[in-house]
């Protein structure tokens, strides 16, 4: 997930989306009235639990503007991969290309909300299990019920079944669902409304109030969510085993 802005916007847009993030944050620290806020909610909360365990040599596929990077721990050197110019990114590489990277260098690959965009999937997990080292961590996220978006570049989706088969060879550490069906059907109508003009004119005066309102149910229809069915983001660990 990058939070690179859209070059394509025009002025008002630019204003409108720089008042919003004042109000509302900027990914990845949103808060609670941003319409997007429970699209990452329980993976953040997560995140900041898990990654200060992490450190060394990391390398972040599809780093954006490298918003995790602080949460990690002792971190000896912190690479940033993408596909996208104007980035972050430490390394610029095109889809199908090898990585100008080191065989077995890095003790963390991270990755979140990305392989979903990626055309090839088999070359860029060969590439992942290239650059990792034996007994190296990676630590990615995929969404699940989530909406079209990054489009035309938007191929799949994960549950927890298929992302725990993205590394066969791997020792699975932690696989996780995150949200449930309160935060599934929130995200999505905000995300919804905001993809429409005419709605989102309609309720601009109250987008704000609206959003916390719906966000604030959302979290509540979790907590009486036992079906495990309804998730909307996927969270796996995985580590290299010598025999790889």
């Amino acid at each position: 997930m990058s939070d690179c802005a859209d070059r394509s916007e025009t002025g008002l847009s630019y204003v409108y989306r720089r008042i919003y993030e004042g109000i509302c944050g900027k990914h990845p620290d949103l808060w609670p009235w941003h319409f997007q806020w429970l699209a990452t909610y329980c993976l953040y909360h997560r995140f900041r639990e898990l990654l200060p365990a992490f450190g060394g040599r990391v390398l972040d596929v599809g780093c954006g503007g490298k918003p995790y990077r602080s949460w990690f721990g002792v971190v000896t050197d912190y690479v940033g991969l993408d596909v996208v110019r104007g980035s972050s990114a430490d390394v610029v590489v095109s889809p199908n290309e090898h990585w100008p990277l080191l065989d077995e260098h890095f003790d963390v690959l991270f990755s979140s909300q990305v392989l979903e965009h990626v055309e090839h999937l088999e070359f860029t997990l060969l590439e992942m299990r290239r650059v990792l080292k034996l007994g190296g961590s990676a630590v990615l996220s995929f969404p699940f019920l989530y909406n079209e978006h990054g489009t035309p570049w938007d191929y799949r989706r994960f549950t927890v079944h298929g992302a725990a088969r993205l590394f066969q060879d791997f020792e699975i550490v932690h696989l996780e669902k995150l949200g449930g069906i309160g935060s599934t059907l929130a995200l999505l109508l905000l995300n919804w409304i905001n993809n429409s003009q005419f709605l989102k004119v309609l309720i601009l005066p109250i987008w704000i109030p609206f959003s916390l309102v719906v966000n604030s149910l959302g979290l509540l229809m979790d907590k009486i969510d036992r079906t495990g069915a309804f998730y909307n983001n996927v969270l796996l660990v995985v580590k290299k085993k010598p025999e790889a």
